[in-house]
């Protein structure tokens, strides 16, 4: 079967035009209504000029009207730009230049060169009646996501691949068509995006979170009776945090499959998830957007290699390598390295380049390891190692130990400069509900940690330290008290 495009895609087809489609906090959307809604999007975009391969910026909440938009934006065979809501003006402002679409959807008022804004609600004032069919076209690209934000500079991810389904593939990682999926994640962020699409696109009805609210998510999965759900590792933790006598009364047993993205969790964590929920229940993939490979792992085979995060995916190959680029034997530490053999995986940056070597390897920065069945293990980013006088820390494994206290959020470390080129461990603790002391985190650390990983110094703070997507900015963060300490780097 031919790939179908994903404005066709989320027409009803024969007898489904009454089935529910997408529900957010207004109520739900048969297909039919859903596509009526996204044609309307299409009518009055084409009404301000966009057409094939421009691209659109959009930003927004967790709404149908966001995900119809979007559709709208496919139908004309556009682009949809997408910058996540919890980004500042001066960052939004910033990917719009560097994007430069034709039109900004939802954002706050802004001079912008150039660029025609319209409110959301403005995307729907087109008049339907009268107007011709809108064709079937493919886009170009999928979409064009902005990047974590973690590293401070503006970057731009282009998805070269059509924004197409191909009914004969198997759809991503435990999704099944004609399911009942609830989203926990923004729309804004990449997962969130392309997966809340694909829950259209594949004939499910997909129930959208206004906020994300742990015991909320719970209370819909049972609901909803959902069979699929999307997870990342701050979600896992917010659930896990509840409590067992909280998570208890909940009927999750519709559940087939709960699907891990954004980076490994702790290992603790996902072995009470497993515990949780059972094995063939947990899958897990890894790779970043801009990644030329993937990996994934399902429940069981996690339980014989815990803390992997799988093999490579069909179609990519995985290498680790050292830092003058030979590949290093199973069990050692090194950059982490994909190549891509089918041609698929496409994708273009915007204000930033990868590390590519010949032959096709591509790396986006994450170190890590394999072992002697090719199962890779991930240590942290290369720039958040830390240099202490002991050797290197990675920052993740003390995140990890600091979030299994039952009083903390959410937890950042990084170094500070401590002279001669070394560092000390600096952690961000999100606690929140008390005064805490430094003293007693570290001595229940402890209990998890040698003491060359334990602390120096514990500030803490009343936010979280991470968004849903499990990004934070452990360099900007470390750069602010950097200045306010007067510190030198070397």
């Amino acid at each position: 079967m031919a790939v179908i495009a994903f404005g066709q895609a989320c027409r009803p087809g024969n007898g489904a035009a009454e089935a529910p489609a997408v529900t957010d906090a207004q109520g739900t959307l048969t297909r039919l209504s859903f596509d009526q809604l996204s044609d309307r999007a299409a009518y009055r975009l084409a009404d301000l000029g966009i057409s094939y391969g421009d691209f659109v910026a959009i930003t927004g909440g967790n709404t149908a009207g966001f995900l119809a938009v979007a559709f709208g934006i496919w139908k004309l065979g556009a682009v949809p730009l997408v910058i996540p809501a919890s980004r500042t003006a001066d960052e939004m402002r910033a990917l719009l230049e560097l994007g430069k679409p034709k039109l900004a959807i939802g954002f706050p008022a802004m001079a912008m060169r150039g660029i025609v804004q319209i409110t959301l609600q403005d995307a729907f004032l087109a008049d339907p009646s009268g107007r011709p069919a809108l064709p079937e076209i493919l886009p170009p690209q999928l979409r064009v996501g902005a990047s974590g934000g973690s590293t401070g500079a503006p970057k731009l991810i282009v998805v070269e691949s059509p924004a197409a389904a191909d009914p004969d593939r198997p759809w991503p990682l435990g999704m099944r068509p004609d399911g009942t999926h609830v989203m926990p994640l923004n729309l804004t962020d990449g997962t969130g995006f392309v997966m809340s699409a694909m829950s259209v696109v594949s004939r499910c009805h997909l129930v959208l979170m206004p906020a994300f609210d742990a015991e909320h998510l719970l209370m819909l999965i049972e609901r909803h009776r959902a069979d699929w759900v999307p997870v990342t590792p701050p979600v896992m933790l917010a659930v896990w945090k509840l409590g067992a006598q909280t998570r208890a009364p909940y009927d999750l047993s519709a559940l087939r499959a709960v699907s891990q993205y954004s980076g490994a969790a702790a290992r603790w964590l996902k072995q009470a998830w497993i515990d949780w929920l059972g094995p063939a229940v947990m899958l897990e993939t890894y790779g970043a957007t801009e990644s030329r490979g993937s990996t994934v792992i399902d429940g069981h085979e996690w339980l014989a290699r815990p803390g992997s995060v799988g093999r490579a995916a069909p179609g990519c190959e995985i290498a680790i390598l050292d830092i003058a680029g030979k590949p290093l034997p199973a069990g050692e530490i090194g950059e982490i390295y994909f190549r891509d053999l089918t041609g698929l995986r496409n994708f273009r940056l915007i204000g930033a380049e990868l590390t590519t070597l010949p032959g096709g390897w591509e790396s986006v920065g994450d170190m890590g390891w394999l072992d002697s069945e090719s199962f890779l293990y991930i240590s942290d980013r290369r720039k958040d190692m830390i240099k202490t006088l002991d050797g290197i820390v990675f920052p993740l494994e003390v995140e990890a130990a600091l979030e299994r206290h039952d009083a903390v959020r959410s937890a950042m470390v990084f170094g500070m400069p401590a002279g001669n080129g070394l560092e000390r461990i600096h952690a961000m603790v999100d606690a929140p509900g008390g005064t805490w002391d430094g003293e007693a985190i570290k001595a229940y650390l402890a209990g998890y940690l040698p003491s060359n990983k334990i602390p120096d110094a514990i500030e803490f703070c009343s936010g979280p330290l991470r968004d849903l997507a499990g990004k934070g900015r452990r360099q900007q963060l470390r750069a602010e008290r950097i200045a306010l300490s007067g510190a030198k780097t070397d």
